[in-house]
């Protein structure tokens, strides 16, 4: 049930909400929860509104809670570039930049924030009818099913790490204790189906293969759980971790991924998010191509 007393939608002749609220709900966070998760299905269920007038008594003190323009209104793109409800911890935007050498083999980039803990990103998706979420590995609890995705034939023959419990654990414990690394499992209704690698850029070995920028994000990614394979399940997940890293750092422009160049059906569903291949390029291990969506067409595109 809704913490506010009135929210009544009109889409004619122009969208409008018009919210009823009473001193308490504005300094209840319950309020702005349940606000913001029922902008986001208005927005999810009417493809066509892409601008909502918000019409109340308390519009000057709204400004702290929601992303107004300046005539009272909500646009579809200014929405989703805030990071609450969905951005569960600090965001990086808040950490002041500093640059700093952390690799003699790659230049300067600033400094990164400590590795979040627990579930990073939690959104309810109205289309696909599933919630995401994204949290931070835990050895205890995904340990296995991570050894068991690793060793999957389909798996092993991109990533090429089919190893042992012991040597994939040790990977992991790498890349948990690397700031430049988030190493992730992605859940469908609290269920894991695959492992993210979320990554900063400019201090990878990528770095030197493009004109990279210093908050430019990496993903590497693969799907474990054969059920959630699929376009519907990919574009979800997709768009949810794209939208993750954005929100993450208004700093961040773009997002790469450097797949190899024989991942077709990767290639074929991806465009789909908003990705577009730029060029192809030898890594000393593989032909990759790099792939990368930028900030402004995916807030204007994919919303």
């Amino acid at each position: 049930m809704s913490s506010y007393t009135t929210f009544f939608l009109n889409l004619e002749p122009e969208p409008s909400i018009t919210l009823t609220l009473f001193e308490c709900d504005i300094e209840s966070q319950k309020t702005w929860v349940q606000l913001w998760q029922d902008i986001d299905q208005v927005f999810s269920h009417n493809d066509m509104v892409n601008t909502i007038k918000v019409v109340s008594d308390f519009s000057e003190r709204l400004v702290k809670y929601l992303p107004l323009l300046n005539d009272n209104t909500i646009s579809r793109q200014g929405f989703y570039q805030q990071a609450k409800p969905w951005h569960l911890h600090v965001t990086s935007s808040s950490f002041p930049l500093m640059d700093v050498q952390s690799m003699q083999q790659y230049g300067y980039h600033p400094l990164r924030p400590r590795m979040p803990t627990g579930t990073v990103y939690q959104r309810y998706d109205y289309n696909a009818d599933v919630e995401i979420s994204f949290r931070v590995f835990d050895l205890e609890k995904d340990m296995d099913s991570f050894t068991v995705w690793m060793n999957n034939p389909r798996v092993a023959n991109f990533w090429e790490q089919a190893w042992s419990k012991e040597k994939l654990t040790k990977f992991v414990k790498e890349r948990l204790s690397d700031d430049h690394i988030i190493p992730l499992i992605g859940e469908f209704n609290g269920r894991p189906f695959g492992y993210i690698e979320a990554y900063w850029v400019s201090e990878d070995r990528l770095s030197s293969y493009y004109n990279v920028q210093p908050y430019d994000r990496g993903i590497h990614l693969l799907v474990g759980e054969q059920e959630f394979r699929g376009a519907q399940y990919f574009n979800c997940w997709m768009k949810a971790i794209s939208h993750y890293l954005f929100i993450d750092d208004v700093r961040t422009q773009r997002i790469v991924l450097e797949p190899r160049v024989d991942n077709e059906p990767l290639f074929n569903r991806i465009q789909e998010v908003g990705y577009h291949k730029c060029f192809e390029f030898n890594f000393p291990h593989k032909r990759s191509a790099l792939l990368m969506l930028e900030r402004n067409s995916f807030f204007m595109e994919q919303w």
